[in-house]
Formats: C-alpha cells, structure tokens, sequence
C-alpha cells in the first residue's frame, strides 16, 4: 500500500511538472547518463522555470554499492547568447548498498548507506540536450555520521 502510494505521488509530481514547464524553451523531461559517484542514468523533471526535481540511479565505482539519489532543485538563469545556462543549489537524499566501504573493512559486506545531499551546480541547455556539471557535499547518517563529497558531470536529451 505504501509504495503503491509513493509511486501515485511520484506520477502526480511529475505530470504536474509537466504541465507547468510547458511553457520552457527546452523540454520539461530530461533523460541521459551521469559519469561520477554515482555513474547512472539521471532524469529531471522541470516544475517550472526555475524548479525541477532530478534523480539519478547507479552504480558508486569508488565504494562498490547501487546507489539512488534525488533532490529539488532551485535553478538561477543566467544570461548567454545562446541556449540557456542556470546556478542551481537543492536539497535532497542518497541510498546506496552493498559492497565495503573502502575506509571502514570491518563494515560487513551488505550495508545500507544512507545520506543528505545538497546538489551545487551548472547546466546548459542547447535545445534539446543539456549538459552540466555538479557537486554534491553529503552528510552521511548510516552506517555512521560524517561528512563525504559527490557528484559528477553529464549529459541529458529533453522531450
């Protein structure tokens, strides 16, 4: 029941996002390939023209573990002959599992990683790719409190 709520959720989100980034001069969905920590596949879903949601799943190659992240985004357009360039800053989550974590051998070998993130980046649209670049510093909470860092770069197609 619960995840048949969250998927209900997750849709509504997006077909909202969708009607209201109609009006964008790029697509309002993203697709494409994120190479990083995580390397994944990466979508976003623009709420308006200065809000999305972005999500990534795949694969953290430094520590070995699946990995799935999400967050908003607040995006800061700036100004460029051609195409459209935005800052943006966000807020979000990261859950990952499986594999050692490199720093700690006494972790068994199945973990649960779970972590705050707060995506700075830079993207440029050229209709309809987009290409950016991102750093993300999260606050790991499991297996245990510290800080770690993120990111990546890569590319999308907007449909």
């Amino acid at each position: 029941m619960k995840r048949t709520l969250m998927i209900s959720g997750l849709l509504l989100i997006a077909l909202a996002g969708i009607a209201q980034a109609a009006h964008a001069s790029h697509g309002n969905v993203g697709l494409g390939i994120q190479l990083g920590e995580p390397t994944g596949i990466t979508a976003k879903f623009w709420l308006d023209r200065t809000s999305a949601i972005d999500a990534t799943v795949g694969w953290n190659l430094i520590s070995d573990r699946f990995t799935l992240q999400a967050g908003y985004l607040w995006h800061f357009p700036l100004d460029v002959p051609t195409g459209s360039l935005a800052a943006y800053v966000g807020a979000g989550g990261l859950l990952g599992g499986g594999g050692y974590p490199l720093d700690h051998p006494h972790y068994p070998e199945a973990y649960i990683y779970l972590a705050g993130r707060i995506p700075l980046g830079l993207e440029y649209i050229y209709d309809p790719i987009s290409f950016y670049a991102e750093l993300d510093p999260l606050i790991e909470l499991l297996p245990e409190t510290r800080p770690r860092l993120g990111g990546g770069i890569g590319f999308r197609f907007y449909f």
